[in-house]
């Protein structure tokens, strides 16, 4: 055999060199006649990555755009819990601190110091990163805005509740503008974190711009919440997971402990996630190795979080603060049930029935107190689509074993993050999955990675005429007082 017959020499198995534009190219005679339409497959095979990058840019571009406007238009504390959410940055920004008041009670003359507002039982990382922002741009603190004495004669017209103010309105977008900044950093976290799983170019922009088209994203990333911090959080605690399962080791795995001990401090509903990391260490083998991956991922997050932890545990008896913010919601109304406490009377019911349904009815949009939303053929049209996109990941099977492990468990334990706040509140709601929702919209672009083009991007395109519509139906058309 030739030296030539070895090497598979440039006249049978073209090598990068050869390509134009490379430096061993040269205009050799058998470039010049190379099959019909090669060079235009190698100049699209270049350019297919700057598009995809330019489409990217165009999602973030239109994000943006939407959020902004959304922000805008929305009069003050028009979205689900905002004052409450707003008083706990105050309270840190006047240099307090917000809690639970253990003393919280109904008495004949009405509830007693029950002050602390719906959310003071929340964990304080997003208060505190918007109550340092506060300070650094030089907005003073501000009372958040109180319900009204007619709050319960209009419990339908949640839009009637509050006379808006124009200055109340302009101090709320210096906190709600960095809201839409966290949406577009937890779509660009899911783009980057698709790209460690798919090859194609593509795939990446279809995933983000799933979760950037996404209804009830855009407007949640319009208002002041802290499921905007639990959504980002959770893109990377995805992003720094799958990059564990490419090539696992203890520096990784801790890595995705301490990202989930941010998210412990951000919001408690994101527990069910722990199992993420139960699911990581397995990933190796021998019990020995996986036993200690997962004591290195645990100590991690309770190297991140346990400060807050020992804080409830002296504050309030438990890690958790269970009791106290039962207790304290059930006065507040924070449980739904306004001076009860929550008792789940049918379990069966409650998992197979109502929680199914209460994901199925506002998972894709939800908005304002909670009072606009689609009917449910229009959410079934979605969940169809989306369920359609799912088939082609497990037909073709593009993924490999432990990054679809990864992407799937993060999936299921954000949807059952839902179920386990059932348990405790009739207040549960489905924007509690959006803590996994880069890993869903992962799963859903790579089952369409051999759709065509364009029909890959079909409920990218859903979601954003639902966005347009949703704005134009429940932000302009309503007769705000």
């Amino acid at each position: 055999m030739t030296e030539v017959d070895k090497g598979g020499g440039p006249a049978e198995r073209p090598s990068a060199g050869n390509l134009p534009g490379s430096l061993d190219s040269s205009p050799s005679d058998s470039d010049a006649e190379s099959t019909p339409g090669q060079a235009d497959s190698d100049v699209q095979g270049s350019l297919t990555p700057r598009l995809a990058t330019g489409a990217l840019v165009g999602v973030l571009v239109v994000f943006v755009m939407l959020g902004t406007f959304v922000a805008f238009k929305t009069p003050a504390y028009e979205a689900a819990d905002e004052p409450s959410h707003v008083q706990n940055i105050e309270t840190l920004a006047s240099g307090h601190w917000y809690g639970i008041s253990t003393k919280c009670r109904l008495t004949r003359h009405g509830l007693v110091d029950c002050t602390g507002g719906d959310e003071s039982h929340q964990a304080p990382l997003y208060y505190l990163l918007f109550a340092g922002w506060q300070r650094l741009v030089g907005v003073p603190p501000r009372a958040p805005a109180r319900l009204p004495a007619n709050f319960l004669e209009s419990p339908s017209r949640p839009e009637d509740w509050l006379t808006h103010s124009s200055s109340d309105h302009r101090f709320l977008l210096w906190l709600r503008l960095p809201n839409v900044v966290l949406g577009a950093l937890t779509v660009l976290t899911t783009f980057f974190a698709v790209r460690l799983v798919s090859k194609d170019p593509w795939t990446p922009v279809v995933a983000a711009s799933i979760v950037a088209f996404l209804p009830r994203f855009v407007f949640l990333s319009s208002v002041v919440t802290n499921d905007n911090l639990v959504d980002f959080l959770g893109a990377v605690f995805t992003l720094v997971a799958l990059r564990y399962a490419r090539a696992p080791s203890r520096w990784r795995i801790a890595t995705v402990g301490g990202v989930f001990g941010l998210l412990v401090i951000t919001k408690l509903s994101v527990l069910p996630v722990a199992l993420v990391l139960v699911a990581l260490a397995w990933m190796v083998p021998g019990w020995r190795r996986r036993a200690g991956f997962l004591a290195v991922s645990v100590l991690a997050a309770l190297g991140v979080s346990g400060w807050y932890l020992v804080q409830n545990t002296v504050r309030y008896g438990d890690p958790l603060a269970r009791a106290a913010s039962s207790h304290y919601l059930e006065f507040v109304g924070g449980l739904g049930t306004f001076w009860a406490p929550y008792k789940v009377g049918n379990p069966f019911s409650l998992v197979f029935d109502r929680v199914p349904v209460r994901i199925g009815n506002s998972f894709w949009y939800q908005s304002g107190w909670n009072q606009f939303r689609w009917s449910w053929p229009v959410n079934l049209l979605f969940w169809l689509v989306a369920a359609a996109m799912l088939v082609g990941l497990f037909v073709h099977r593009d993924v490999g074993r432990r990054r679809l492990v990864t992407l799937v468990a993060v999936s299921l334990t954000s949807f059952l993050s839902v179920w386990a706040v059932s348990f405790q509140t009739e207040t549960y709601q489905a924007r509690y999955v959006f803590v996994g929702l880069a890993a869903v919209a992962a799963l859903l672009a790579l089952g369409v990675q051999r759709w065509t083009l364009p029909t890959r991007f079909l409920l990218p395109a859903m979601g954003l005429c639902g966005t347009i519509v949703a704005i134009q139906q429940d932000v302009l058309a309503v007769h705000w007082t």
